[in-house]
C-alpha cells in the first residue's frame, strides 16, 4: 500500500485519505493533517509505510484495546522489519525505533489508556522543524546556522574562534568519523552529562564511551543520523543520565546538529546543546 491506514476505536481499518473517514472525524481544519488529527483527538493509530519499515503514530494514553488489536493485526500481516514509533504526549511528538510487531506490542502495553505513560528508555527526542530556530530560545545559535548556510557546510579555518565569539564553545561537541567509529574532537566544559573537568578525558574516545554508555550509544546514533542526512537537525530532548557511579542528572535540552566538511574532505558533526532544565540526584534516590 502506498498510502497509510488509520485504525479506529473499534479496530476497523481506514485508508488515511478516505472521504468517508473525514466525514466521521467531523469538521477538521483544512490546514491540519487529518491523520495526525485522528491520532491526537480521536485515539486512532496511524500506520504509514516507509522505505525501511513503517511509522506507527499514537497518542500516549489516548487509544484503547480494540484500536491496539487492529493495529497489531495489520503490523503482523505486513511484517515490517522496523518500526518508527511516534508518540504524541504533552503537546509534542517523541520517537523510538522498534524491531517489529512483537516489540511494538510489548511497548504499547505501557501506553494504553489508563496505563503508564512512562518512557521505556530514559531518553526521548522530539524532532523539530528548523523553522523553530526563529524562536527567541534559539537566538544564540542562529548566527551559527547562518554561517553554516553561507559556507554551504564547508568548515572555515576560523570556526573554533567564531564559535567562541558566539559564546557557544563550552556548549559545543565536535565529532569526527574514523573508519566505522565516531570520536570526540571537542567536548565543551559546560555539557552536564559528565562531571566538571571530565570532558577533557573524552577527547579522541568513542562517542558511546561515556560514564553512561547506554546514553552515549543513543547520542552516537543521533550524530550518525546527521552525518547520513548531511543536513542540520534540531531535536528537543528529555534525558536522565548517569553522570557517575553516585549521581544522575535529569534535564531537558535542545540539540542543534550541524554536519561540516573540512578542507581536506574530512567530515565532522557539531552539536550545540542548550539546556532548558537540569537537576541532580543520588543514584539510589533516582531509582
Amino acid at each position: 500500500m502506498s498510502d497509510g491506514i488509520l485504525i479506529d476505536e473499534k479496530g476497523r481499518r481506514w485508508p488515511d485519505r478516505s472521504w468517508e473517514l473525514l466525514r466521521r472525524l467531523g469538521k477538521v481544519d483544512p490546514d491540519l493533517d487529518p491523520a495526525a488529527f485522528a491520532v491526537r483527538e480521536r485515539g486512532y493509530i496511524h500506520i504509514r509505510p516507509q522505505d525501511t519499515g513503517a511509522r506507527v503514530a499514537l497518542r500516549v494514553g489516548g487509544f484503547n484495546l480494540e484500536t491496539l488489536a487492529g493495529a497489531l493485526y495489520e503490523l503482523k500481516e505486513r511484517r515490517f522489519p522496523r518500526l518508527l514509533l511516534a508518540m504524541f504526549t504533552e503537546g509534542e511528538w517523541f520517537y523510538e525505533m522498534l524491531g517489529g510487531a512483537w516489540e511494538f506490542a510489548d511497548r504499547a502495553e505501557h501506553l494504553l489508556a489508563g496505563g503508564t505513560a512512562a518512557p521505556r528508555l530514559p531518553w526521548l527526542a522530539a524532532e523539530r522543524s528548523l523553522a523553530a530556530l526563529g524562536l527567541p530560545d534559539f537566538a544564540s545559535v542562529r548566527p551559527l546556522v547562518e554561517l553554516w548556510r553561507s559556507c554551504r557546510g564547508r568548515m572555515p579555518e576560523t570556526l573554533a574562534q567564531t564559535v567562541a565569539g558566539f559564546g557557544l564553545v563550552e556548549r559545543m561537541i565536535l565529532v569526527r568519523p574514523r573508519d566505522s567509529r565516531l570520536l570526540f574532537a571537542h567536548f565543551g566544559g559546560a555539557i552536564e552529562c559528565v562531571r566538571p573537568g571530565q570532558n577533557l578525558m573524552l577527547l579522541d574516545r568513542d562517542v558511546h564511551d561515556q560514564p553512561d554508555r547506554d546514553y552515549g550509544a543513543w547520542v552516537e546514533r543521533g550524530y550518525a543520523e546527521t552525518l547520513a542526512a548531511d543536513e542540520p537537525q534540531l531535536r528537543s530532548i528529555r534525558a536522565t543520565v548517569r553522570q557517575s557511579d553516585r549521581t544522575r542528572v535529569r534535564g531537558t535540552y535542545d540539540r542543534l546538529s550541524l554536519p561540516w566538511r573540512g578542507m581536506g574532505g574530512e567530515r565532522f558533526v557539531m552539536g550545540i546543546s542548550l539546556t532548558r532544565t537540569i537537576s541532580r540526584s543520588a543514584v539510589d534516590e533516582a531509582r
